[in-house]
């Protein structure tokens, strides 16, 4: 009972909710209208959140800076496990990504738009996501691990970001 009770509130976590409620007023037309839009009924609710998104996005850059610099300070991970873990997001993941989007386009899936696949493609060349490390850093747990693999993952972002977007630029060409 009382593992099935930690699963629930794992499930109907702030971050579930939150996509949980977009999905909703995204997806019914009426709470839609009622919520968005300058002549919606209640726009403030929308103004709100647009406040506290725009004050979020600092506050997240300002933990990830915190959680690089814990990154310098080093940890006990093992070097081979960075390593491992950057050859995966940086070589292994892009690559993948170049058969999903390219045979994704062969069988129609996806339209044949140079921009669009583009897009597609640089998604699976980026670093890790600054929520890892916020969520790390707020449930304690992985939090001096994940900020020396982002350290990682973001110092040799500049140069396989380049490299990754020339050919798939050449690809989609």
């Amino acid at each position: 009972m009382l593992l099935q009770l930690m699963n629930l509130k794992r499930l109907f976590a702030p971050s579930t909710t939150g996509v949980i409620a977009g999905f909703v007023v995204g997806l019914v037309p009426q709470i839609r209208k009622l919520l968005i839009g300058e002549t919606a009924p209640v726009h403030v609710i929308q103004d709100t959140a647009l406040l506290l998104g725009d004050g979020a996005i600092p506050a997240v850059t300002l933990v990830m800076g915190g959680n690089l610099l814990r990154g310098l300070k080093g940890s006990e991970i093992q070097k081979s496990i960075i390593l491992g873990i950057i050859i995966v997001r940086y070589v292994a993941l892009p690559l993948l990504g170049i058969v999903i989007v390219k045979g994704a386009t062969r069988f129609g899936l996806v339209h044949h738009n140079p921009l669009y696949e583009f897009v597609l493609l640089l998604q699976f060349a980026l670093p890790p996501a600054m929520n890892i490390g916020t969520m790390s850093q707020l449930f304690g747990a992985g939090e001096s691990e994940c900020s020396v693999i982002m350290l990682w993952c973001y110092a040799l972002a500049s140069i396989t970001l380049t490299l990754w977007s020339t050919l798939f630029l050449w690809l989609v060409a």
